[in-house]
């Protein structure tokens, strides 16, 4: 600390335009430095919100492929159910028609919800790549 206020004091004793240069570049110095804190705490900040993100979808992706798996199951009961009626219209059927209703509206939103997300993550623009790095 002495010897930063001794340099300083050296450069401002040989005349006063250097001074004054001395002093300005030593604040755009620490302009600079606390710029590039605050893009180091954006930069962080935003790399843990990208990570949480990417769970939010491996999350959905595990949940669609549930869904599917659900809604091919009872595709095929239906299939294969013991009701022969004629009609459609016994408690049995209708009751699996809701089911597969249920399940393609399901599908559906989930599908919309990945799309929405993934749309949200494209849009983010930031200072880093996705390596982390300032070049991209």
């Amino acid at each position: 600390m002495a010897r930063e206020e001794s340099a300083s004091n050296n450069v401002c004793t040989s005349s006063s335009t250097e001074c004054d240069s001395y002093y300005q570049l030593l604040e755009a110095f620490k302009k600079t430095h606390d710029e590039s804190n605050r893009l180091t705490l954006s930069r962080n900040w935003l790399k843990s919100n990208n990570n949480w993100l990417k769970n939010i979808i491996k999350v959905l992706e595990e949940e669609l492929n549930n869904s599917k798996t659900d809604f091919e199951n009872i595709e095929m009961i239906y299939q294969n159910s013991s009701c022969k009626c004629e009609s459609g219209s016994c408690k049995n059927c209708e009751s699996i028609q809701k089911k597969i209703l249920y399940l393609v509206k399901t599908v559906d939103n989930i599908s919309k919800g990945k799309s929405n997300l993934e749309n949200v993550l494209a849009s983010q623009s930031s200072v880093f790549g996705k390596s982390g790095d300032p070049a991209g």
